[in-house]
């Protein structure tokens, strides 16, 4: 007979004839199993709140605390906790009042050694099989949540992918919009088309009709634009604004609004007046603050949301510029009315969107108005780009109005907030 047992943790023997606690320990410690003795249910609760134990035997008959008190301790405790009663009553109906307590075994004194050893063979090969079936569904566990996680995960991928595959989509057929509308671009090849189609060839070269070569000319002024404002476009998203910075007071900074504000009334006066649009001047702040600010990007990106707002604004409306200073930030905003019937302003969940690259609300818009300096579909995207270089916010979304009428009207209001500093 193999006298070994593997049991990780020792036993916890608890009986208060000192002889037969001794004579037990000694049994156990014979089979490789450690133990620890206790004379009382008492002492032996206290030993088991330091310590872990295997298997617990217990007597029944104890001073100060009995076997069932203590094993009713213990399992509120530990309610996993291993027991075998040690006893010398053989009365059956102790023995089953006992066993429902949930027992492992039940030994009679006096403890046969080999009796003994299958007990404690039993509670090992238990613990072992426990042990195996807790590590399985651990392991089940682990494979069931890595699995979930990679169904997620991909999951998650797949609308990443879908969101991405989407945003492409969307980016490129902006892009050929912006690209392809209106004049320039679009209107070169749709000429160079025409010039196919209608082209002679002759000994010499071919033959073209004046009236489209007139118009190639005409449009190529437009291409030299778009390529203009992308050389610039690509100027202040490569700027080194951290050397560009520098402390600029209140006044400045008025006046650097007030001059873009004259400059785009002036420069775009014939469509101003034909959609019938005031723009009036703007209040001056409040006085004693500045600001860390590129003078020359700020007064670029403010002619733009001016641009902005003059394209998209309804005829016969008014599009308001006023300062504020709350927070810490000075707040440069600007209102505009729009058409809903021809654009939806800047609806809530847009609001992210139209500071994408290239995203567009609308679709064609005039796109000769002076002061546009950046390339088609990402102004609004350098405008966030430049604020947020100066540490600020820039935001645009739709408003409702209560100042215009008798009945709230919704507007635009975009916002540039840049940080105060003493």
């Amino acid at each position: 007979m193999a006298l070994r047992l593997n049991l990780h943790n020792p036993i916890l023997i608890i009986e208060d004839q000192e002889e037969n606690r001794e004579l037990i320990a000694r049994l156990a410690r014979s089979f490789g199993v450690e133990a620890d003795t206790a004379p009382d249910g008492k002492i032996g609760s206290e030993m088991a709140e330091k310590a872990d134990y295997s298997l617990f035997l217990v007597d029944l008959e104890m001073p100060v605390m009995n076997g069932f008190d203590f094993i009713k301790k213990i399992q509120e405790k530990k309610p996993e906790s291993l027991f075998i009663v040690i006893s010398g009553n053989d009365v059956p109906e102790i023995i089953i009042e006992v066993m429902k307590l949930g027992i492992f075994d039940y030994l009679i004194k006096p403890i046969n050694r080999e009796r003994l050893y299958q007990v404690l063979n039993r509670i090992s090969e238990f613990i072992r099989l426990k042990e195996s079936e807790r590590i399985l569904i651990q392991e089940n566990e682990e494979r069931l949540k890595a699995q979930l996680n990679w169904i997620l995960y991909k999951q998650s991928w797949l609308t990443d992918l879908e969101k991405n595959v989407d945003l492409s989509k969307s980016t490129l057929n902006n892009l050929k919009q912006s690209f392809f509308s209106g004049g320039g671009f679009g209107a070169i090849v749709s000429i160079v088309e025409m010039l196919q189609a209608n082209a002679k060839r002759e000994e010499s070269g071919y033959n073209f009709s004046s009236d489209i070569i007139e118009l190639l000319f005409e449009n190529s002024f437009y291409v030299k634009k778009g390529l203009s404002s992308l050389e610039k476009s690509l100027s202040i998203l490569n700027k080194d604004f951290q050397n560009s910075l520098r402390k600029t007071n209140s006044s400045e900074i008025y006046d650097l609004l007030e001059k873009s504000r004259l400059h785009l009334e002036n420069s775009n006066q014939q469509y101003r007046e034909k959609k019938n649009i005031f723009i009036p001047q703007i209040t001056p702040p409040p006085n004693g603050f500045n600001l860390d600010v590129d003078a020359e990007s700020l007064s670029r990106i403010f002619s733009e949301l001016l641009v902005n707002s003059l394209k998209y604004s309804s005829n016969n409306s008014v599009i308001n510029i006023y300062l504020s200073v709350s927070g810490g930030y000075l707040n440069i905003n600007l209102k505009n009315e729009f058409d809903l019937r021809s654009v939806p302003g800047i609806p809530k969940n847009k609001e992210l969107l139209v500071k994408q690259p290239f995203y567009r609300l609308a679709g064609f818009v005039d796109e000769t108005l002076e002061g546009e300096e950046y390339f088609t579909g990402l102004g609004l995207t350098i405008v966030d780009f430049v604020i947020k270089k100066h540490g600020g916010i820039f935001s645009i979304h739709n408003v409702l109005d209560h100042s215009i009428g008798e009945k709230p009207v919704e507007v635009v209001l975009a916002t540039v907030s840049l940080p105060i500093k003493n």
